[in-house]
């Protein structure tokens, strides 16, 4: 059964199309032509905190993108809520009366105590407070902006957006290839893996995980290259399990290896991509050892070109 599943989100939509039309990561056309339909200022204050809320592969994330990125483009409810309540967490100080906040985030603090709710903002508060000025201002940006996006921009995009993403899917419903992968590292993803499609994204970080089963992809490619690059995020999920006990995703200077490991399994699978030049030694070197033994495991490869690269 097809595991890998396509999605189109107005909340991912709009917090990427924020970030692409100040510039913050992204520098393209389509910024350049919707960024006339914001204010000027509101573009700037973005691009003035554009490292903390950017990401670059295996280099750089910002020290907010989770919480002012991630989060919000994850969300199947209005951004625009969760902003305000960011806001007005950042602006009070106040535990208690935000505890909404948490309710409306994580659907595992549903069922728990208000203590453990309280525990958690008090947490988040406590981590981010030296930054409560960029949060409040960025915030009430996102806030002021929401509408403008909805009424103006959202109907054009998901015309654009919906039939990329049923072509999409349609490939992997007439696939078994997750099947064949999750057969080879000997691991599967309890839900599906989901590949939500944004259209402001050419040019700048893409394959981006915004939750435990979501990664953000352009629709700047072509449906096979898409396939490929999307499996490749979906091998990368599966090793986020059957590396648990390495150095892997602990550390940025080992994405190589991890990388190359998931680009190794996608070319079992699909064939050699060309991606990853510069990884290519690694890639050959788990090829190399996979055909002495055909049994081995995604965490003795991985542990085998650590060894050999990194010591």
């Amino acid at each position: 059964m097809n595991k890998i599943k396509t999605k189109v989100s107005r909340e991912a939509n709009f917090v990427y199309h924020m970030l692409s039309v100040s510039k913050c990561g992204y520098d393209n056309e389509y910024g350049r032509e919707y960024s006339k339909k914001h204010s000027i200022n509101d573009l700037n204050l973005l691009k003035e905190n554009e490292k903390l809320i950017t990401v670059s592969g295996g280099e750089h994330c910002g020290e907010l993108y989770s919480l002012f990125v991630s989060i919000p483009a994850s969300l199947d409810s209005d951004a625009i809520e969760y902003y305000r309540l960011l806001s007005n967490l950042f602006k009070t100080g106040d535990m208690e009366k935000n505890i909404d906040m948490y309710n409306y985030l994580y659907s595992l603090f549903l069922s728990g105590n208000s203590n453990q709710i309280i525990e958690t903002v008090k947490n988040t508060y406590n981590s981010y407070n030296h930054l409560k000025s960029s949060i409040i201002l960025m915030s009430d940006v996102m806030i002021n902006n929401y509408e403008i996006y909805c009424s103006e921009i959202w109907e054009k995009s998901k015309q654009e957006l919906l039939p990329y993403s049923d072509n999409v899917q349609a490939i992997f419903d007439n696939d078994d290839i997750s099947e064949k992968l999750e057969v080879i590292t000997g691991e599967s993803l309890k839900n599906n893996f989901i590949a939500s499609f944004c259209n402001s994204i050419d040019g700048g970080a893409e394959a981006i995980d915004i939750s435990e089963s979501q990664d953000v992809f352009g629709i700047g490619r072509d449906y096979e290259w898409a396939k490929k690059f999307i499996f490749h995020e979906y091998s990368i999920y599966l090793l986020k399990q059957a590396l648990l006990d390495t150095t892997a995703f602990t550390d940025i200077k080992y994405w190589n290896y991890t990388e190359s490991l998931a680009e190794f399994y996608l070319s079992m699978i699909c064939g050699e991509t060309g991606s990853f030049k510069n990884q290519r030694y690694i890639i050959d070197f788990y090829k190399a050892e996979y055909e002495k033994n055909r049994n081995i495991t995604a965490s003795e490869l991985y542990k085998k070109a650590i060894e050999k690269y990194c010591k």
